[in-house]
């Protein structure tokens, strides 16, 4: 069995999460030891950038407290990406965990032992699911890149289509910016420096949102993938009991079957454990963006009905990638619970009444274990499911009106 171990090995590429590997390494984010200079630059790089985006963060939420119940399309606009980017600051703190390390690793060596085993039906299943990843992943990045390229011209070219008045105080002209935040100086006297602090605060928000979403994605896309290999044998079970038979040697063919089946429970096991593992870091931030997505969508949708339209059109691009991030994340992990209960269709697929009764009993046992499907929690409350979906965008309706209609009262 390979054992390749990314702690000592720097950066290594795997097929499955390739595209986002990149943003990922270039975020800091991706485990990197090499035990030298180059490893604590890296390390600083990374705690130093997150350090300034939770100062920026924390500058929206004050002016969301500034403006509060003054100017609804301020308290808006900072709240609803300050949620969404704290929550992600959070996720991106559980990549770095030795839990996630261990989980990549784990992904790597698997992904060595399929490359490796010469088997053409693995190796195609392994590939063909890395394209489709590969490419869900890069429509995600493209509509998340085009969201955020939006908010970055939108307020230049604002600035020259609807120039604001000058400000009675200071004589100096106001300007758009990308975002509402709270500055300790002047933004419209010190303008590029104001928008360069937003620049880079909301090109890493987008980057933690996007990479970040993708690369949850790809793991749950292993899993799956997984278990469509474990189905492929069963599906298969004779050919690959003849070919067990021939490499270690067996006398019968109920020998190789029994010996195939044990290798079968060890995988199922440790994907058991893989999906235990990554639950148990993940849940608590998944219960933590399943309550607050309704409330900070909400946010979002209240802009599109209040802002410009030229403003409108980048707040648009950015509910749609959120939306689309829940969507991705909650039916891939959907898929993982119903990959696993097929393997139980899968063994009927094969040339089952055909095996002798100790391997039938055997499979039996494994029938019996696949009804209890895999699945990501919502904390202690719920799995993740799309009918949870549902019901973040039951609530997000909700506090649309309430939140219309508090506006509309203060209007009046």
């Amino acid at each position: 069995m390979p054992t390749t171990d990314l702690s000592n090995g720097g950066y290594q590429k795997i097929q499955l999460i390739g595209f986002n590997q990149k943003f990922m390494f270039l975020l800091g984010i991706w485990p990197y030891k090499t035990g030298d200079i180059k490893e604590l630059l890296y390390e600083s790089y990374f705690w130093l950038s997150l350090i300034y985006f939770l100062l920026f963060n924390t500058s929206g939420f004050a002016l969301a407290i500034l403006t509060w119940s003054d100017d609804y399309i301020a308290t808006a606009s900072s709240m609803g990406i300050v949620i969404e980017y704290v929550s992600c600051a959070y996720k991106i703190l559980i990549f770095k965990s030795k839990t996630f390390k261990c989980l990549i690793r784990q992904i790597k060596i698997k992904e060595n032992q399929i490359l490796q085993s010469q088997d053409s039906d693995f190796i195609k299943i392994y590939r063909q699911d890395a394209q489709d990843n590969k490419s869900l992943v890069l429509l995600y990045t493209i509509m998340g890149t085009t969201g955020i390229s939006l908010y970055f011209i939108v307020p230049l070219v604002s600035n020259i289509v609807i120039p604001l008045d000058y400000n009675n105080k200071t004589g100096i002209i106001k300007h758009h910016f990308i975002v509402f935040t709270w500055f300790p100086f002047d933004p419209d006297r010190y303008y590029w420096a104001a928008y360069l602090i937003q620049f880079f605060g909301c090109l890493y928000g987008y980057a933690y949102i996007v990479h970040g979403g993708a690369f949850h994605l790809s793991i749950l896309s292993f899993i799956k993938l997984r278990l469509k290999i474990i189905q492929h044998i069963f599906t298969n079970f004779t050919k690959y009991s003849e070919k067990s038979q021939r490499e270690y040697k067996l006398e019968t063919a109920e020998q190789s079957q029994m010996v195939l089946l044990k290798l079968i429970i060890l995988e199922h096991l440790d994907i058991i454990k893989f999906v235990k593992d990554l639950n148990q870091a993940i849940r608590i931030y998944t219960l933590f963006n399943f309550i607050i997505s309704s409330f900070q969508l909400s946010l979002v949708v209240y802009q599109l009905f209040k802002l410009p339209f030229l403003k409108v059109i980048p707040v648009f691009t950015y509910f749609t990638t959120l939306s689309t991030h829940l969507f991705l994340i909650y039916s891939a992990a959907h898929n993982i619970s119903i990959e696993s209960e097929n393997i139980a269709s899968s063994i009927f697929k094969g040339n089952w009444d055909s095996y002798s009764f100790r391997v039938i009993k055997t499979m039996q046992m494994i029938c019996i274990r696949a009804q209890k499907p895999l699945v990501m929690t919502i904390g202690p409350i719920a799995d993740v499911k799309v009918t949870s979906l549902f019901q973040i965008f039951k609530a997000l309706y909700s506090y649309i009106c309430i939140i219309l209609r508090i506006s509309n009262t203060k209007i009046d």
